[in-house]
């Protein structure tokens, strides 16, 4: 009997030592048969959620409410999904509204408007024709003497070169003191410039340039340079054409910006004193 007991315990023992394994096999059967069925609904899910669905409005493809709802989730991204859904639908309502363009303010619309303004001015471009047979009083002041204007006059004619076979015409200007030069204008960047050469060039040349903004009025700088010099900024230059009635050329424009500065002056001290007087005041 002893015997028997003993076996029986044994037994016993063994079947409850292979209870737990059984138990183990059975759980891993069962999540192996689980885990394709729940690959399959999450992959139903997902394909769902960002599936796109075509809108019945326009024929464009756009994500719906709920997709937006199953991939935020906790997340929080479904709520971020719709301020940008509603944002659209308000800006396209807008455009819609107004065109195709969104709507501006007042402020923005005067903005515009105060930066398309344009001054209508009417100007003539000058050409060589303009300067052929013309005369010119010049004034000259040299940096090495800045208080002092040395005047003369300076001719610009056309010479043909004889008018023979292959002949061409030159633009020579003629100095007041029998100097001799060449004078140009180039259209398409209104400057014009006149040269004083001394003995064809050899002893140096000097050259007055400046933009060819008026018919009756130039002016610019002279640059130059001699054998014992380079070429720099020798002085600046004005000159007015000859011959013409004065009262048709009107005033020059160096002395419109001298008036201009007066004034600007004289404004600038009515408001200092309107200020020191405040600060006296006070």
């Amino acid at each position: 009997m002893s015997r028997i007991r003993q076996t029986g315990s044994a037994s016993a023992a063994a079947a409850a030592a292979e209870t737990p394994c059984f138990v183990l096999l059975l759980l891993r059967v069962a999540a192996a048969a689980a885990l394709p069925l729940l690959v399959a609904v999450l992959s139903a899910e997902g394909a769902a959620a960002f599936s796109p669905s075509v809108s019945s409005g326009n024929g464009a493809l756009s994500t719906t409410k709920a997709s937006c709802r199953s991939v935020g989730g906790a997340a929080g991204i479904g709520s971020s999904l719709y301020s940008t859904a509603e944002d659209e639908k308000v800006e396209g309502a807008e455009r819609s509204a107004d065109g195709g363009v969104l709507a501006t303010t007042d402020e923005e619309d005067d903005d515009d408007e105060d930066e398309e303004e344009w001054v209508y001015e009417e100007y003539t471009d000058l050409t060589e024709p303009d300067f052929y047979n013309s005369e010119w009083k010049i004034g000259t002041v040299w940096n090495d003497r800045p208080n002092e204007i040395k005047e003369t006059w300076v001719r610009l004619i056309v010479d043909d070169g004889g008018g023979g076979p292959g002949a061409s015409s030159t633009n020579v200007a003629v100095w007041g003191d029998g100097a001799r030069g060449k004078w140009n204008i180039d259209v398409p960047s209104q400057f014009f410039s006149v040269s004083k050469e001394s003995f064809g060039g050899w002893l140096g040349k000097r050259i007055y340039a400046g933009n060819a903004d008026d018919y009756y009025y130039l002016q610019g700088t002279v640059r130059g340079w001699s054998p014992i010099a380079s070429a720099s900024v020798l002085g600046q230059w004005q000159m007015k054409r000859l011959g013409v009635d004065r009262d048709e050329a009107g005033v020059a424009p160096w002395f419109q910006e001298e008036e201009e500065e007066e004034e600007d002056g004289e404004g600038s001290g009515a408001i200092e004193q309107v200020e020191a007087s405040e600060e006296g005041e006070q």
